[in-house]
């Protein structure tokens, strides 16, 4: 496997790509992680004589920015994201992580990469952690506005994804919307659900309700992608909130500090489960090739998970069933 990452996207760049990219490189001696960015500040961010053989430098001379807008991709055409999707889409790479600006990101994967044909949106396909296992969300960014059409090819591409990536047969769907009734909802909604149920090749299961995505109810959830967006970032603050209330609780009297020890292997659970990190990134669903968007704030741990996605998604050849769907079943819209 060969994993092009740009060392120089996220808001702890280059120091948590490179740590994130050691890490994985050190537990996969067989596959190659390229960093894509500045070599000189890559180099720095190495110990001396401690670049794994697996690990490859390829000088990208510009950087895009976190506040920069999508024409950056125009005016730094020599940037490591450029760079990285340019890798994928020549076949020196089999997959690519990006932590850095969500928006050019996307912009660069699709200009690239294109779309698989047939797909008319890509979608960020996102796990959140449910009383099961996961949820998957999409789209969770990728598009502020969505169409009914839009939202079906989520459903049929995560169906496929799920089936493949975690062997869940015949996952359920569901249309986030404010009620579980039918007609309950906004156009969208109600139109996406509409259309859903003309694909044979759907598990519908009808609306579900945004406590609904973490009960483990639907496998796969669809949204538009500022709805998507909105529930992501709020799951995280939620995430976060709770870990501070128990903190502040546990540290209020000797006693409930005694039973947080007690009780400190099931913390560690809880944060397995339902921190961000450990999920490292999401792949960009609908792209004609592997992308990995990783969260802005990745540390080394979020990286290093980020790039198991990428490897996990070129197991199983992921791109393969998407493929070979919108080639024997053309977008109805």
């Amino acid at each position: 496997m060969r994993i092009a990452v740009d060392a120089m996207g996220g808001d702890e760049a280059p120091q948590a790509i490179v740590d994130g990219a050691y890490d994985y490189a050190i537990s996969q001696p067989d596959h190659e992680i390229i960093l894509v960015g500045q070599e000189d500040a890559i180099n720095a961010c190495l110990k001396a004589g401690s670049k794994p053989s697996n690990i490859r430098i390829h000088h990208a001379p510009s950087v895009i920015a976190m506040a920069d807008k999508i024409s950056a991709l125009k005016e730094k055409p020599d940037d490591s994201m450029n760079v990285c999707s340019q890798l994928v889409k020549a076949g020196e790479a089999d997959a690519m992580v990006l932590c850095g600006n969500t928006a050019c990101s996307v912009a660069a994967a699709q200009l690239h990469l294109r779309r698989i044909p047939g797909v008319k949106r890509a979608g960020i396909l996102t796990p959140l952690p449910n009383i099961e296992g996961l949820t998957w969300v999409c789209d969770c960014g990728a598009n502020a506005v969505g169409k009914p059409e839009h939202l079906a090819q989520f459903a049929s591409m995560a169906s496929i994804f799920l089936e493949h990536y975690d062997h869940v047969k015949n996952p359920k769907v569901g249309v986030l919307s404010i009620g579980s009734e039918e007609g309950k909802g906004n156009e969208l909604s109600q139109e996406t659900l509409q259309l859903l149920k003309t694909d044979s090749g759907i598990n519908l299961i009808g609306n579900i309700e945004g406590n609904d995505i973490y009960s483990g109810d639907a496998d796969v959830v669809v949204c538009d992608g500022f709805t998507g967006n909105v529930v992501l970032k709020a799951s995280e603050g939620i995430a976060k909130l709770i870990g501070n209330i128990l903190r502040e609780e546990l540290h209020g009297s000797p006693l409930t500090a005694l039973g947080g020890l007690l009780a400190k292997k099931a913390f560690k659970r809880l944060r397995e489960r339902t921190h961000w990190s450990l999920v490292g990134g999401c792949l960009l669903l609908g792209v004609n090739g592997i992308c990995i968007i990783g969260h802005g704030r990745s540390d080394r741990v979020a990286v290093s998970n980020a790039i198991k996605q990428a490897s996990r998604c070129i197991e199983v050849d992921i791109m393969s069933p998407l493929r070979e769907r919108f080639a024997s079943k053309p977008a109805s819209a």
